[in-house]
């Protein structure tokens, strides 16, 4: 990444995260800039969005999650619970000398700013969340996927979740690493409700993987800068750590974490941007509304872009110019 120092940085449980360092001068009283990427990618992901703020006076760090790129990759579930992977980021931060973020993330990145923030308020000034929108914890009934997928499709017609079958299963990542060609195609394949029908149709993913089928892929994901990095990486270490944020959900190792946070955390006292994607089957923009209206987001800016769900990577341009408004309006 140009413009970045890559480092490294062993956690008090002995976990290294990789990431990546601006170099431009900064201000010191501004808070600096967290970009926290999902599944399956790396810090990478933001590599197109940087160019649009690296002129701006913050400081900016980029890490691979836990389980992704470089960083370690822990095969026990548990240890993906939310407070843990948050005391990570910032026992990072005080090893950057850094007092307070803006943490900005996309999919599994999008959940994990967010607890930061509700696990370390004081060290986050603000929240950019891309395409996974504010999910506040559920203290009272323990994750269900089958619940989940039911109550999905009763309200929206269809199991958004159908594709968690296959990455939750024991073969998932055997499955899903046996055919990595197809699997591109299933995250980026250039074809009407691709998503809805790869992703939540059941069975649907494995089938298509099984028979080891292509699709045209979007024009972004016939660069061999995005696909070659990824694939290395994914056929060296596999797929089964970074799976493990599923399990960790689906296990409920999130549930009896955040059974001790305090509720009136709950209420997010910072500004928020929430930049939602047109043709994301999942991830709906319409789910920022649950949270919003029970008052969570106090000061919220919602904003959509037609784009599927790896918006970074369809529409560079239009997140980043998104993200720098944001920053200099409200920072």
């Amino acid at each position: 990444m140009e413009g970045f120092e890559r480092g490294s940085f062993t956690t008090a449980r002995s976990l290294t995260y990789a990431y990546y360092s601006s170099t431009n001068p900064v201000d010191d009283d501004k808070p600096a800039v967290l970009l926290l990427h999902g599944f399956p990618d790396s810090a990478q992901l933001w590599s197109e969005i940087v160019t649009y703020l690296t002129d701006l006076p913050y400081r900016i760090l980029v890490p691979d999650i836990l389980g992704h790129g470089g960083t370690s990759k822990p095969t026990n579930a548990s240890e993906y619970n939310s407070k843990s992977m948050a005391d990570d980021m910032v026992e990072l931060l005080d090893a950057e000398h850094i007092k307070n973020v803006i943490a900005v993330g996309h999919d599994w990145g999008s959940f994990l700013a967010q607890r930061v923030y509700l696990w370390h308020p004081d060290r986050v000034a603000g929240l950019i969340l891309l395409n996974v929108a504010y999910m506040p914890p559920d203290q009272e009934h323990r994750f269900d996927l089958d619940t989940i997928m039911a109550m999905s499709e009763e309200m929206c017609g269809y199991p958004q979740l159908a594709y968690w079958k296959l990455f939750t299963a024991p073969d998932g990542a055997e499955t899903i690493g046996d055919h990595l060609e197809s699997f591109w195609t299933v995250m980026h394949g250039d074809k009407e409700d691709w998503m809805k029908r790869m992703f939540c149709t059941r069975g649907a993913m494995r089938e298509y993987l099984l028979a080891d089928e292509r699709v045209e892929l979007k024009w972004y994901a016939k660069d061999r800068k995005w696909r070659e990095p990824w694939m290395e990486v994914v056929k060296r270490d596999g797929l089964a750590a970074p799976l493990n944020w599923y399990h960790a959900m689906k296990d409920n190792h999130q549930f009896e974490a955040e059974k001790e946070l305090p509720k009136h955390r709950f209420r997010v006292n910072v500004p928020v941007l929430f930049l939602g994607s047109t043709r994301d089957a999942v991830c709906l923009t319409s789910a920022i509304k649950f949270p919003q209206e029970k008052g969570l987001l106090p000061d919220l800016e919602v904003k959509e872009i037609e784009s599927g769900h790896w918006v970074t990577m369809e529409k560079p341009e239009e997140v980043g110019q998104a993200i720098l408004g944001f920053l200099k309006a409200r920072f």
